[in-house]
Order: structure tokens, then sequence, then C-alpha cells
């Protein structure tokens, strides 16, 4: 692994290691879409993919995330189904689906973690457990 992404992963913020791991996941969906001929690329790539989905699955908080943390296990449960079927079937539209559903995860986390810095209260943790 390259130093200076090491680095930035061992010095993150539980928030900001989320936001990476929805760029990268995103990052991968993308490949996956342009190498979707490639059968051993796109099930390299759509693997590690639903390994970060049952990360971001696994570190959910449901007590103190409440409804937000429920909604976001549902969506990700959706998100790992839907690759897995893209994977499979090699499904171009499941795959462009999941990637718009993580980008707009990844901006809605931005956001977030944008109003919440900018407030002098405690960072709301939307369920995420560290």
């Amino acid at each position: 692994m390259d130093q200076y992404v090491q680095n930035s992963i061992l010095t993150a913020s539980p928030e900001k290691l989320v936001e990476m791991l929805y760029e990268h996941a995103l990052e991968l969906v993308k490949i996956s879409i342009s190498k979707i001929n490639d059968q051993s690329e796109i099930n390299y790539t759509l693997l590690k993919a639903q390994d970060i989905i049952i990360y971001l699955n696994a570190i959910l908080d449901i007590e103190k995330g409440g409804n937000i943390a429920k909604n976001l296990r549902e969506l990700y449960d959706f998100i790992y189904r839907s690759l897995v079927e893209g994977n499979i079937q090699k499904d171009v539209k499941k795959l462009e689906n999941v990637r718009d559903l993580l980008q707009e995860l990844l901006l809605t986390w931005k956001e977030a973690e944008k109003r919440t810095s900018s407030r002098p209260q405690p960072k709301v943790s939307f369920g995420v457990s560290a």
C-alpha cells in the first residue's frame, strides 16, 4: 500500500474513514461498469466493493443511530444484493443503480460531515461506531 494512503487511513477520523470507504466502493463499481466484459476484472472489483458494503453494514450502531441506521442497513443490504446480482448476471443497469446510490450516499455523508463540523456541538454519529 502506498505510504501516503496508509498514513491517510491511519490518521483519519471515523467519519472520514466512512467517506473514504464510500469513495472506494464507488470507484470499484465505476471500474466494473467500464470493464463489464472482462470477467476476471469485474469479479475482482465487485467482490472488493461487496466487502466494503459488508464492513459499512457491520459498523452501523443501530442503538445510537436509530431509524437512520436501520434505513442504512436496509440500503446496504439492497446494494450488496445488487452487487452480487450484477456480478453474476453482468447486468450494467444494476451496477449503474448501485453507482448512483453510492454517489448519493457519498454526497449526503459529506454534507452531514460539513454541517456537523461547523457546529460547536458534539458530532452526530449517524449510527456508525468506530
